[in-house]
């Protein structure tokens, strides 16, 4: 088996050096439900629900909802950004995994597990792996910090939030 030119294009790589940038952001939190009342609400049509200032627009889904290799778009206002979303992985209750490839030179690789306490509540772990496609994407990736309080408050605080009352929380403006 010749093996020569990915061994050539491999050993190029990485002499040049890794030209571009990678955050990993890792949130827990933990929800006052069971993980079958939070995972329904990590879907794109749902998330209009309880994300203020979510907009986006399904390119294909078999049932209009979360499923795997859904994709959808989101505008530049959008509340997360504009952006081509495909989910890569669900199973049900336990976790949800998605790609999105950003405008701004970023490409996205989100993970969201859950793990059911028995108790009527359940523990996540959200891992966001935010890698530069691009000159400007690595400006993107340098401005990050290494946690977001934003997205904790547009994702976190406002699931939670649904979660509690059935209501969206609305965002400050």
């Amino acid at each position: 088996m010749d093996t020569a030119r990915s061994a050539k294009m491999a050993e190029e790589f990485l002499a040049r050096g890794r030209p571009f940038k990678r955050k990993v952001q890792t949130y827990k939190r933990r929800y006052s439900t069971a993980p079958k009342a939070v995972f329904p609400q990590l879907c794109p049509t749902r998330e209009a629900d309880w994300i203020d200032g979510w907009i986006a627009d399904l390119i294909y889904t078999e049932s209009g909802y979360a499923e795997l290799d859904c994709i959808l778009t989101t505008p530049e206002n959008n509340v997360l950004g504009a952006g081509l979303w495909i989910i890569t992985r669900r199973e049900p209750d336990k976790l949800f995994e998605f790609v999105v490839i950003r405008e701004d030179g970023v490409a996205g690789h989100f993970t969201i597990e859950l793990a059911d306490n028995g108790n009527g509540t359940c523990e996540s772990i959200w891992t966001l792996v935010f890698t530069a496609t691009s000159e400007e994407g690595n400006a993107v990736i340098e401005a990050m910090p290494d946690k977001d309080p934003g997205f904790e408050l547009i994702v976190f605080d406002a699931l939670e939030h649904f979660l509690k009352t059935g209501e969206r929380m609305a965002l400050p403006r």
